[in-house]
């Protein structure tokens, strides 16, 4: 497994701001020592599989946003939306797919000082 450490600290330091836990909080609840916590969220460390699969669990994140790098990834809107994604009933991501479409369509056929 290659993981990057900038890509894993971003990510866990978002996900820690999301749930609005201090660090310290997130240490205990992984069962690490702080000083280990701070090493991972400013890119010193790489995290043992142990304490990446309790990250990932617990956030409810997917392994691919630390593995494979993308832009997007690294968002923190678009891990808000992944993960709340996760929540919805097949209704429900029906209905989100179905707007997105029609949203993007539309952005699409204006002209370009309207698309943003």
């Amino acid at each position: 497994m290659a993981l990057h450490p900038k890509q894993f600290g971003i990510v866990l330091k978002n996900a820690r701001m999301d749930k609005k836990l201090t660090q310290a909080e997130l240490a205990e609840i992984l069962d690490i020592s702080l000083s280990y916590l701070k090493d991972l969220e400013r890119f010193r460390n790489n995290p043992s599989y142990d304490i990446f699969e309790k990250v990932i669990r617990y956030f409810n994140l997917s392994a691919d946003t630390v593995i494979y790098p993308n832009h997007n990834q690294t968002d923190n809107t678009y891990q808000k939306i992944g993960r709340l994604l996760t929540r919805c009933s097949e209704r429900q991501l029906k209905v989100i797919l179905a707007t997105t479409e029609a949203l993007l369509s539309i952005s699409e056929n204006l002209p370009e000082s309207g698309n943003r």
